[in-house]
C-alpha cells in the first residue's frame, strides 16, 4: 500500500551481486516430501515458469517482492505457508520474483511493479496482466482473490473499495481519496480491506495541503484507525494491523496529539513484542524487526531495539537488513561509530539498487559526525552505482534525490 514517506521508514520498509542468504526456514527434503507446502515457488526463472504455464494451459501468479519488504516477508512467512492454499494452488503456476536483481528487472519494468508486494496474474497464452494486487492478504482472502481471477471477475466488494482508494491515491486525487476512505471505511466488514483503506486514506489526507477542507477528516480516520488497531479480533495480519499502528500515529503527531501519538506507539511496540515472542522461527520473528524499530523510535527508546537486531544479524548473517536496521537505531542514539560500522556491514552484503538507501544512510551518519567530506564520498558512490544498473520503481526519483544532496554539499 501506500508507503510513508520518512527516509527511516523508506529504509526499513531498509550490478547485480550473488543473491544473498536471506530468513528462510531450513528445509527438510524428507519431510518436505511428505508434507509439501501448499504453494511451490519457481524461484526468479519467468522462462520457466511462463513455459510451465502454458504446457499446463493455466494462468501464472507472479509475487512481486523484495527482501527488505517487511510485508513480503510477512506474506512469505504466514499466508504462502497455509493449507487453505493447498486447494487454489495447483490452478495456478506460482513464481517468486525478487524485484532488486539486476536480470528480473526487464520483467519488473514490464509488470511496472510500484508497490511491494505486488500479486500478478498473468495469462500465460498472451502474457497480458489479468489482475494486479497491491499489498497483503490473508490466506482466506487470497483464495477469494484467485478464485474471482479465475472467473475472469476483477475484485468485488470490500476489495473493490481498495482498488478505488488506491487508484485515487495514485492519481494524486487526494481529495477524492479521503473522502472516499472516510465515508466508505465505517460501513466496511473487519478485515484486511478495512485496514488497506484507512492506510491508504490517512496518507492522502496527510499528503494535503494544511488548509485543504478534506484534511479536516484526518481525525476521524485516525479515531477509526485506533480502534481497528485496538480490537484483537480483527481477522487481520499482524503486519497489516502495524503498518496501520505506524499510520495511525503519524496521523496523530500530524494533529498535533503528540501525547496521543506516544501512548499508541507504546502500545503497538508491545503488540510487536508479543507477536515476535510467540513467532514459530527465526525467520516469523524477523519479519516484526523493522516496526519494532519504529515503534521504539516512537517512544524514544532506539536502544530497545538493539538486542533484538543484534539477534538477528547473528540469525542471519548474510542478511544486509539486520546491520542496516542497526545502523539506523545507533544513529538515532548518536551512537556515530557504531552507526557506520553496521552500515559498512550491510552495504558489503545488500545487491542491487538497494544499496543507494544504505549509502543514503551513511551519509546522514557522516553529516551527523560532522564529516563533510566523507558524506559526498558515500553519495558520490551512490550515484556512480546508480548509472551503471537499471532502476525501476521508485529509484530513479530516489536516484535525483541523491544527485540533489551531492550537489548541495558541494
Amino acid at each position: 500500500m501506500k508507503a510513508r514517506a520518512s527516509v527511516l521508514l523508506a529504509l526499513l520498509a531498509a550490478a547485480c551481486g550473488p543473491k544473498p542468504t536471506l530468513p528462510v526456514t531450513p528445509r527438510n527434503p524428507s519431510i518436505e516430501a511428505q508434507h509439501p507446502p501448499p504453494i511451490q515457488f519457481i524461484e526468479d526463472d519467468y522462462a520457466r515458469a511462463l513455459s510451465e504455464a502454458r504446457t499446463r494451459h493455466v494462468p501464472l501468479v507472479i509475487d512481486a517482492w523484495a527482501p527488505w519488504c517487511h510485508t513480503c516477508l510477512s506474506m512469505r512467512a504466514f499466508v504462502f505457508t497455509d493449507e487453505v492454499l493447498r486447494r487454489p494452488s495447483g490452478r495456478f503456476v506460482w513464481l517468486s520474483l525478487d524485484t532488486e536483481r539486476e536480470d528480473n528487472s526487464p520483467l519488473v519494468s514490464k509488470l511496472d511493479v510500484r508497490v511491494l508486494p505486488t500479486l500478478f496474474v498473468v495469462d500465460s497464452a498472451s502474457e497480458q496482466v489479468a489482475l494486479a494486487w497491491p499489498g497483503s492478504l490473508t490466506a482466506s482472502e487470497l483464495v477469494t482473490l484467485l478464485d474471482d481471477a479465475s472467473a475472469g471477475a476483477g475484485p468485488r466488494g470490500p476489495l473493490a473499495v481498495v482498488a478505488l482508494v488506491t487508484r485515487l491515491s495514485d492519481e494524486k486525487r487526494l481529495p477524492e481519496c479521503v473522502n472516499a476512505g472516510a465515508d466508505e471505511a465505517p460501513r466496511m466488514p473487519r478485515g484486511t480491506a478495512l485496514a488497506d483503506v484507512l492506510r491508504c486514506a490517512i496518507g492522502c489526507a496527510e499528503d494535503l495541503p494544511e488548509d485543504a477542507p478534506e484534511r479536516r477528516r484526518l481525525a476521524e480516520l485516525a479515531a477509526l484507525g485506533e480502534r481497528v488497531v485496538s480490537d484483537a479480533s480483527q481477522p487481520i495480519l499482524a503486519d497489516d494491523r502495524s503498518d496501520l499502528y505506524d499510520y495511525v500515529v503519524g496521523a496523530l503527531h500530524d494533529l498535533g496529539r503528540s501525547r496521543d501519538a506516544k501512548r499508541l506507539a507504546g502500545a503497538w511496540a508491545s503488540f510487536l513484542e508479543g507477536e515476535a515472542a510467540r513467532a514459530p522461527t527465526p525467520t516469523a520473528r524477523a519479519v516484526f524487526d523493522a516496526h519494532r524499530l519504529l515503534a521504539y523510535l516512537a517512544i524514544g527508546s532506539p536502544l530497545r531495539a538493539v538486542a533484538m537486531l543484534a539477534q538477528s544479524e547473528r540469525d542471519f548473517p548474510k542478511d544486509y537488513n539486520p546491520p542496516a536496521r542497526l545502523g539506523a537505531a545507533y544513529l538515532a542514539m548518536k551512537r556515530y561509530d557504531d552507526a557506520l560500522a553496521a552500515s559498512n556491514r550491510a552495504l558489503e552484503r545488500a545487491y542491487g539498487p538497494r544499496k543507494l538507501r544504505l549509502w543514503s544512510l551513511q551519509a546522514d551518519i557522516l553529516l551527523a559526525k560532522g564529516d563533510t567530506p566523507g558524506a559526498r564520498v558515500a553519495l558520490r558512490a551512490a550515484v556512480d552505482f546508480a548509472r551503471g544498473v537499471p532502476l525501476t520503481g521508485s529509484y530513479p526519483k530516489l536516484l535525483g534525490t541523491l544527485e540533489k544532496r551531492l550537489a548541495e554539499l558541494k
